[in-house]
C-alpha cells in the first residue's frame, strides 16, 4: 500500500484503473446475456435432455403466432408471401392452408377454420428455423411487424419468442435508465449523510469504475442470465457503498488529527481493512450460497454478483485511498456540517421501551413465519411483462379469440408408432388438452408413409423420431399445471416402450419448480451458518452472530410475509436470491452496532454502551439501508420484467425492514443477553498478556 500511496504509484493506479475501466466499457456490449431458463436445469433433466434430441432430429425451431384484425382474406396471401421471404422463416400455416380462400367463409367448414379465421380476424402460426432465443428471430419479428404495418393491418403477436424478445429488448433500455434514477437519489442520501459536498462525488468515480469493471468482466462468463444483468450493477452500487464511507470517515478522523493526506489515507485503508473484509465476506457468503443450488440460475446470480462485490471490495482499497489524496483539498475545502440528525434521544428511549419492542418482535416474528408459510411462489418465466406491458395485452387479444397458445411436444421412437396412438388417446381424456396434432391423428395411420406428401413427413418424423405436438388451454402457472405437467410425462413413459422426451413452458416450469423447492432450505441455512461463522470471527463471541442472524433472518420473514398479505405470487427464485442478498448484505447493519457495543462495553455500563453504540451507528445504518433501499425500489419502479420488478420491491422493503429492526430491536437484544455475551467472548492474548483489540473496533 505504501508503494501505490507515493506520487508515482498514485498516477500508475489511477491510469491502471481508468484503463480497466474504459476496456471494460467496450466489452460489456459483446457479453452473452441468457433468456432460456431452462439452460440452468440440470444437464440430466427431462428438458435439457429433450432440446437436445429435439435439435439434432428437427433441427432448431420455433414458432409465434400472429392475429389480424383487419386484413380481408383475398389480401392476406401477399402478406404471407413476404413474411416467407424472411430470411428465418421456415413456413406460415394459415387459413389458405387448409383450404380454399377464393370459397365464401359462410361455406367453409366451420369446425376446419375455427382455428384460423373467427368473426374477421386471421390467425397465422409462423415457424422459424431457429429458437425462440436467435437474435435473428428477433429480427424476423420486427420485419413481420414492418411488413403489418405497410399493409396498414393492426396485428397483435404471441409465443416463447415474443417474451425472449420482449425481456431483450426491456434489459437493454431499462439498465441505463434505472441507473439514471438511481445514481441521484443515492448522491442526495450521500449529501444528508456526508461531511463535505465532494464526498458523494470521490465515493460515486470510485464506485463507477467498480461497476464498470465489472460490466466488462462478464464476458469471463460464457453467458449471464438476463435477470443479473438487468440488478447487478444498482445492487454493486447498494451493496458495496459502506466499503468506500468506511473508509472515507477513517480518513476524515486522521486529517483532523493534523495527518498529512498520505499518511491519512494509508492509515485510513489500513485501519478499515479489516471491517471492509469482513463487510464484503458476509455479502460475498451470502451469494455463494446460491451455487450449491442444482437449478444453475444460482450460480448465475451468485457468482456474477461475488465477482461484483468482490472488484468493489478491491477498488475500495486500492484506488478510494488514491482518489482521497488527489481530491484531498477540496474535499477539506467544502466540508460542512453533517446534515443528518443526531439520535441519541430516540436511542435512550429504547431503553425505556425494551420490554415492549422484545414482546412484539416475538409476536411480529411468530406471526410472519406464520404467514410466509401460506405464501404462493411461481417458477417459470414471466417475461411478457405486467398487465400494462405490449406483449402481454397482445397475448391476452390473441387468447380471447382463438384460445389459449402453449404447446408441448412429445418425441417417440419410430418404434413406438402404434403405442402412440395408445399414449393419445389417454391425452385426449386430459381436460386441458384441447388439440393433438402428430402423423397419426392428421392421416389414417393404415397408409403407407411413402404416400404422405414430402412436407407432412417433415412436420412429424425425423430419422429416429416422431414428433406430437399437444395444446394446453392454459398460460397460468397453477398447482393443476405442475399436476398436469407430470400426467404428461407420466403416461409418455407408461405408454411407449423406448425413451421419450416431452417438452414445453409447463414442462420445464414443473421441473424448476421441483428443483429449486429441494434447494431452498439448503440454500438458507448454508447462508445463514457461512454468515455467522465470519461474524463469529469478526466479533469473537459465539452468541452475538446468533443474535444478529435472527434479527435479519425475522425481516426476511416479515418482507415474504407482506408480500402474502398484499395478495403478491413471489417468484422462488427470486425469493431465494433476496433471502441471501437480504441476509449478507443487511447484516453488516448489525455487525456496525454490534461491534460499537463490544466496544462500549470494555469502559460503560450496558445501559449507556447500548444508547453510545446506537447513537453512533444509526446515521451509517440509516444511509446505507436507504442506498440499498432505493435500489430495489427503483428496479421495481423502472423494469418492466415481471421477476425484476419483484425483485426490487423484496430488496428495497427488505433493506427497509433489516434497517428498522438493527435500530430499534437489535440494542434491545444485545441489552438482555448482555451477561450472556460477556460472559462468552473470546480474548486473543499476545506475548505481553495484552488483549488484542479486533477488528470491530475500527467499525
Amino acid at each position: 500500500m505504501k508503494k501505490i500511496l507515493t506520487k508515482k504509484g498514485r498516477i500508475l493506479t489511477l491510469i491502471a484503473f481508468i484503463v480497466l475501466a474504459v476496456v471494460a466499457i467496450f466489452l460489456s456490449p459483446l457479453v452473452n446475456i441468457n433468456y432460456d431458463m431452462s439452460k440452468y436445469l440440470a444437464t440430466d433433466s427431462n428438458t435439457r435432455e429433450a432440446l437436445i434430441v429435439l435439435d439434432e432430429e428437427f433441427g432448431s425451431n420455433s414458432m409465434i403466432q400472429v392475429m389480424t384484425d383487419d386484413l380481408q382474406i383475398e389480401d392476406a396471401s401477399e402478406v404471407v408471401n413476404e413474411i416467407l421471404e424472411i430470411d428465418v422463416v421456415k413456413s406460415v400455416i394459415w387459413l389458405g392452408t387448409v383450404t380454399d380462400v377464393s370459397v365464401p367463409v359462410e361455406n367453409m367448414d366451420q369446425d376446419l377454420i375455427k382455428d384460423y379465421y373467427n368473426k374477421g380476424h386471421l390467425l397465422f402460426t409462423i415457424e422459424f428455423n431457429e429458437d425462440d432465443y436467435s437474435l435473428k428471430v428477433g429480427y424476423a419479428i420486427d420485419e413481420i411487424k414492418k411488413i403489418m404495418t405497410s399493409h396498414n393491418v393492426e396485428s397483435s403477436l404471441r409465443g416463447p419468442a415474443i417474451g425472449t424478445k420482449t425481456s431483450r429488448d426491456y434489459v437493454a433500455s431499462e439498465m441505463i435508465l434505472i441507473a439514471a434514477v438511481a445514481v441521484p437519489i443515492a448522491i442526495l442520501i450521500l449529501f444528508l449523510s456526508s461531511s463535505s459536498w465532494m464526498e458523494p462525488v470521490v465515493i460515486l468515480i470510485n464506485l463507477g469504475i467498480a461497476i464498470l469493471i465489472n460490466l466488462g468482466t462478464n464476458l469471463l462468463f460464457p453467458s449471464v442470465s438476463y435477470i443479473t444483468i438487468s440488478i447487478a450493477s444498482v445492487l454493486q452500487l447498494a451493496m458495496s457503498l459502506d466499503y468506500s464511507l468506511f473508509i472515507v470517515h477513517r480518513y476524515y478522523e486522521e486529517r483532523d488529527k493534523g495527518e498529512e493526506p498520505v499518511t491519512a489515507a494509508y492509515t485510513s485503508a489500513k485501519d478499515a481493512f479489516g471491517t471492509v473484509t469482513a463487510s464484503a465476506l458476509t455479502t460475498v457468503f451470502g451469494f455463494l450460497a446460491l451455487v450449491i443450488m442444482n437449478y444453475k440460475i444460482g450460480a448465475d446470480i451468485g457468482i456474477s454478483l461475488v465477482k461484483a462485490i468482490v472488484i468493489s471490495y478491491i477498488t475500495a482499497i486500492i484506488l478510494m485511498p488514491v482518489l482521497l489524496i488527489f481530491f484531498d483539498k477540496l474535499l477539506l475545502k467544502y466540508k460542512h456540517k453533517v446534515l443528518m440528525p443526531k439520535f441519541r434521544r430516540m436511542t435512550e428511549r429504547l431503553h425505556k421501551g425494551r420490554y415492549a419492542i422484545i414482546i412484539l418482535f416475538i409476536m411480529v416474528g411468530a406471526l410472519s413465519f406464520y404467514l410466509q408459510g401460506k405464501s404462493t411462489y411461481k417458477y417459470g418465466d414471466t417475461s411478457v411483462g405486467d398487465e400494462g406491458a405490449t406483449a402481454y395485452i397482445h397475448r391476452e387479444k390473441i387468447d380471447e379469440k382463438f384460445g389459449v397458445f402453449n404447446p408441448v411436444v412429445i418425441l417417440y421412437r419410430h418404434e413406438d408408432k402404434n403405442n402412440a396412438i395408445a399414449l393419445i388417446e389417454e391425452l385426449k381424456v386430459i381436460p386441458e388438452v384441447t388439440n393433438i396434432q402428430s402423423l397419426v391423428t392428421s392421416v389414417d395411420p393404415q397408409i403407407p408413409e411413402e404416400m404422405l406428401p414430402e412436407e407432412a413427413l417433415d412436420q412429424f418424423k425425423s430419422e429416429n423420431y416422431y414428433r406430437m405436438i399437444l395444446y394446453l388451454d392454459s398460460n397460468d402457472e397453477t398447482e393443476r399445471t405442475h399436476e398436469v405437467s407430470n400426467l404428461i410425462v407420466n403416461l409418455t413413459k407408461e405408454k411407449l416402450d423406448k425413451k421419450g422426451y416431452v417438452l414445453g413452458v409447463p414442462i420445464a416450469t414443473t421441473e424448476i419448480k421441483d428443483s429449486v423447492t429441494k434447494d431452498g432450505l439448503l440454500v438458507q441455512l448454508v447462508s445463514a451458518i457461512a454468515i455467522a461463522l465470519v461474524i463469529f470471527l469478526v466479533l469473537r463471541n459465539p452468541v452475538t452472530p446468533i443474535i444478529l442472524v435472527i434479527v435479519i433472518e425475522v425481516s426476511i420473514l416479515i418482507n415474504v410475509a407482506i408480500s402474502y398479505l398484499t395478495g403478491g405470487t413471489l417468484a422462488y427464485i427470486g425469493y431465494l436470491v433476496v433471502s441471501s442478498l437480504q441476509l449478507g448484505a443487511t447484516i453488516d447493519y448489525a455487525v456496525l452496532l454490534a461491534g460499537r457495543y463490544k466496544k462500549f462495553r470494555k469502559t460503560m455500563g450496558k445501559k449507556d454502551a447500548m444508547i453510545e453504540a446506537a447513537t453512533r451507528s444509526t446515521p451509517a445504518i440509516i444511509t446505507s439501508a436507504a442506498v440499498l433501499a432505493t435500489a430495489g425500489f427503483v428496479v421495481f419502479f423502472v423494469s418492466s420484467l415481471e421477476i425484476v420488478k419483484e425483485i426490487g420491491m423484496l430488496i428495497g422493503r427488505g433493506a427497509l425492514l433489516s434497517g428498522i429492526l438493527v435500530i430499534f430491536v437489535l440494542p434491545v437484544l444485545l441489552l438482555t443477553f448482555d451477561f450472556i455475551i460477556e460472559k462468552t467472548n473470546i480474548k486473543i492474548k499476545t506475548k505481553k498478556n495484552k488483549e488484542v483489540v479486533s477488528n470491530e473496533e475500527s467499525i
